[in-house]
């Protein structure tokens, strides 16, 4: 019995906090897709007319393509820095 109480009184604690913490995180990372797909056009279209005036390609299709490509280098280019700015040091 006394096994029981400690499990509800003070594992339920435990259990509260960590699903506050995950309920805070999940919002925040909701919240963080939501943001990011509302700036996902803006993003797309100053990126579209920096490679129209690079490139001087008028042909939408080919325009649509190169901007997506690069967007993908550089969204990788910034993974890749993050990744190894943020790394743990095990040495």
């Amino acid at each position: 019995m006394k096994k029981r109480l400690y499990d509800f009184f003070i594992l339920g604690r435990k259990f509260k906090r960590e699903f506050k913490k995950q309920a805070r995180l999940l919002i925040t990372i909701t919240l963080g897709f939501t943001i990011a797909f509302t700036w996902r056009q803006t993003v797309f279209d100053i990126s579209q007319s920096a490679v129209q005036f690079i490139t001087h390609i008028q042909n939408l299709e080919i325009s649509s393509i190169l901007t997506s490509i690069f967007i993908t280098i550089i969204s990788v280019i910034f993974i890749y820095l993050t990744s190894h700015f943020l790394k743990d040091n095990w040495d």
